[in-house]
Parts: C-alpha cells; structure tokens; sequence
C-alpha cells in the first residue's frame, strides 16, 4: 500500500518530552497488558479452531470491532480468492478497513502473518501525488505500510519481546518492512471523526520485534497517534496513541498451522507450549508403540470400508438407473434398455446394418430390438425401420428373426395412474400381422424388478418376448411391491 512517506517518531522521547505525564515505558509497551477478563480473538483465513471464531476471506463475517484481537492470516488470501472477492464482495476490504481502524482505536490489536504484496487494477491518486492501487492484499490496513522484497535468513530477536516464542520459530525471511508509512487513511477518518483539529497532526511509530543483522525490520508493531503544539511553547503535545498493527513473518521451523496456534495463545495470555525438538521422537513413552499399533489397525480398517462403501455406491448407481426406463426416450432409452437386458443375463449388441438397432441373443433365435419414446400413443410408423430390418436380417442369415419396439409412453406422470394406452389398436393388429411384438417400458421394469427379486426367470422372459406377437404381457408395474432389499437379490446381479 502506497501513501504519504512520513518519517517514523519516537514516541517514548515525544511523551517525555512533551510533559504529558505518561511513563514511556507504558507508551511503547502499552500492547503488553492483557485485561483480567478471557479475551475474544478472531482468525481470518484459517481453518475451523475450537477456541477462537475463525471465517475464510469468503465467508460472511462478524463485527471486526467485536473481538479484542484480530489475527490475519495474510498467505491464505492468494490471487484467485483476491480476485473472487472482488467479484463477489468489492466492498468487503475497504469495510474491513473502517473496522479495523476503529479496533486499534479502541485498544484492539492485529497480528498479522505478511505475505509478497500483490495488487491489480487502476491507481487511485491523492493530492500529495501518492497513489494507491485499487486491488491489493494490504488494502484491509489503516496504516500503509510497504517492504522491500529480498530474502535472508538471519533473524535476531533481541531481549524480551512480544511475540518472543513466535519469532524463534522464523529462520528466514522473504522481506524486510520499510521505516515509511501512508497515512492518507488515518488522516481522512481521524478529521471524518472529529479527531483531528486544525493545529494537530497524525504521528506513527514503528517499534521494531525482530530485525535482520544490518537492522532492517522483520517483524513490528505500527501505531498511530495525534500531537498538537500548545499554544506558546515549542512542544508538540501527544493527545492519544492508538493500539497497535504487528506485522509477523511466517514461520519457518514450524507449520503455518502452528503458528497461528502460538498466535492464539499470545493473544489469550496463554503460556505458549514449547514446540518439541527432532531429537525428542527418540524417547517413547510405555504404552506409545501399542497405541500407534491400534491407530494404524484403525486406519486400515477405514481404508478398507472406504473401498466397500465405494464399490456399493456404484452398485447401488447401477441398480437406479434401471428406473430410467420409466421416463426416458431417444438414445438415453436405448442404452438403459441395453443396461437392463445385460443385468438380466442377455447378450446384446449394436445391429450392424443399422446401428439404432440392437440385437438380443435367446435360445429360440435372434431378436432385432428397437426403442422409441414420445409424450403420447405409438404409431404404425414405428415399426416400418423394424419390419424392414428384421425382414432383410432373415434373408441375408437364412433364419427366422423376431422383431420387438420397446415403446416408451414417454411419461411426466407417474406410470401407474391410468392413462392411454401406448398402442392403439391399430398399431397391435399391424404388429400381429408382422408377427413383430411390442413391449412397453415400464412392463419391462417390471419384469427386470421381479428377476431381480427372483420371482420371475430370465428364461421365462426370454421365451415371451421371442414366441408372443402383437403386444407381449409383461407383469404390471406396482410401486408398492419394488424391491426394497438387496439382501434378497442374487449377488451377481446386485454388484454387476
């Protein structure tokens, strides 16, 4: 974030200098004290914690200014969910400002994790010929701030310091934070808000947490305040000093995870736990080795019903799309009717000559299959591809071939009201006359279900499709009477 470069105070002297009675020790280290009471911290951009509020940098978000520390995961907001959100919440980083900036305001604390800056879209321009992009992943902070990019790895952390455990899990760093800042933000809201009187003035100060061996900061608490000379002395006179923005780099000994849970627990006031050394998982405690024995039993077990679950899910998806017979038409038809005549025992195959046909092998003899669905009756049109062919297959094999139309009253309701009839009459005579048979689709999900359940033999089906002309009676559908366990099902043809 780009701004107004003002050079960096030091408060302690300023206090002191300026008579305001304060002690300098508690100006710099005022974020040290933890109020009696458990204090409220929120993660943004962090996984589900069971101790602290946490929410993505999509999720719907509580008031900033509710909690007393705010962390901010910074590496989670890449690229693509910056420019998700500004798609979806364009609003959602300048409000995210405005809270944050009354949080330091009312002695709350950000602790942020940084990350490389990004930033996309126009410049916004202000009158002291600073600019500010319009995209940026700093775009949520009062104070702008900016680093240089360069790595090392020498981190000095010197004396008692915030954040002491923290850092000692940072052994090398991506950036090192610039001694400037924009106040652009803080100027615009402190006179919004009344706080800015004519003759006052916007400070900041950057102390320093941890720095690389020539000096440059790695770590630091930023802060804002207001000064104003009294009248008649040359002394500026500090009015307030707001609560602080720590900026962190992210560990490197320890996991990002981790990190965030040091950060928790500074900012509850919790000791923080030691993080174990390597050489530690070369002492085991009585009882260890069995209890990794019965997790690994454990995770095996899952694995394994995992698979099962997984091969029953696909079987289970196989047996539903048998119910497609019911509503389907068109190429769909023709393929769940394949599905179900395989399941069912039967071979089938594409009919050569003309691939919208299929070809069913029986005892008897071949059998020449075509579909067909339509919102209404069948009509004798329909079986002209079908006497054609099956004519034609009996003088080019020298056998007799029985043609079927598996007919489709292509249905929005449920098939067991009553409604027409899918073959007229005149469609049945042509079809006894051509000695061709048809069968409708919800009569073959019925006769598929009762094979399924045993109380029907594919045999028993194969023969009246082959030897019965005009329509061919199959059982009725009956919703009521489906079968509903698989454990009465031929194993084949439940995992088939």
């Amino acid at each position: 974030m780009y701004g107004r470069k003002v050079r960096s105070q030091n408060i302690a002297q300023m206090v002191a200098e300026s008579g305001a009675g304060w002690q300098a020790k508690e100006i710099g280290r005022d974020f040290y004290r933890l109020d009696s009471r458990q204090r409220r911290v929120l993660v943004i951009g962090a996984e589900a914690s069971r101790t602290v509020t946490t929410v993505g940098w999509l999720d719907e978000w509580p008031n900033l200014t509710d909690f007393d520390v705010v962390i901010i995961n910074l590496p989670s907001l890449d690229r693509a969910t910056l420019v998700r959100l500004s798609r979806l919440d364009k609003h959602r980083l300048v409000n995210m400002r405005d809270e944050l900036f009354d949080l330091m305001m009312s002695k709350g604390e950000i602790y942020c994790i940084m990350a490389p800056f990004m930033a996309f879209g126009s410049y916004l321009y202000f009158g002291d010929g600073s600019m500010e992009p319009e995209w940026s992943n700093l775009k949520w902070s009062p104070i702008g701030f900016s680093f240089t990019e360069i790595r090392g790895e020498t981190v000095l952390v010197e004396g008692e310091v915030k954040f002491e455990d923290y850092l000692r899990q940072v052994s090398g760093w991506e950036c090192y934070l610039n001694s400037t800042a924009g106040l652009n933000y803080i100027e615009e809201r402190l006179r919004r808000d009344q706080k800015l009187g004519p003759e006052e003035e916007v400070l900041w100060q950057n102390l320093p947490l941890a720095t690389n061996r020539y000096g440059k900061p790695l770590a630091a608490s930023l802060c804002f305040g207001v000064r104003h000379r009294e009248s008649g002395s040359e002394r500026m006179k500090i009015r307030f000093i707001s609560d602080c923005l720590h900026l962190l780099p992210p560990p490197t000994k320890i996991s990002l995870e981790q990190g965030i849970d040091l950060l928790i627990e500074e900012a509850k006031g919790i000791p923080a736990k030691t993080i174990a050394p390597d050489w530690s998982d070369l002492y085991h405690i009585p009882g260890e080795e069995q209890v990794e024995q019965k997790i690994e039993e454990m995770e095996k077990r899952i694995k394994s019903s995992e698979r099962e679950q997984k091969r029953l899910f696909q079987a289970y998806r196989k047996l539903q799309r048998g119910k497609s017979l019911l509503f389907e038409h068109g190429e769909n038809l023709k393929r769940v009717t394949t599905e179900v005549l395989q399941r069912m025992g039967f071979s089938v195959r594409p009919y050569a000559s003309s691939p919208g046909l299929l070809v069913v092998q029986t005892r008897y003899g071949k059998i020449l299959l075509d579909t067909a669905g339509r919102s209404g009756p069948s009509q004798p049109g329909d079986l002209q591809l079908l006497l054609q062919h099956a004519v034609f297959a009996q003088e080019e094999d020298g056998r007799i071939w029985k043609g079927i139309l598996i007919f489709n009253h292509y249905r929005l309701e449920d098939p067991s009201q009553k409604q027409s009839a899918a073959f007229p009459a005149e469609v049945a005579v042509q079809a006894r006359e051509m000695r061709l048979g048809l069968v409708t689709a919800d009569g073959l999900y019925a006769a598929y279900c009762m094979v399924l359940r045993g109380s029907m033999l594919r045999e028993e089906l194969e023969e009246r499709l082959y030897r019965e002309a005009g329509i061919i009676h199959l059982p009725a559908i009956e919703p009521n009477h489906l079968p509903s366990c698989p454990g009465f099902m031929p194993p084949r043809l439940i995992m088939e």
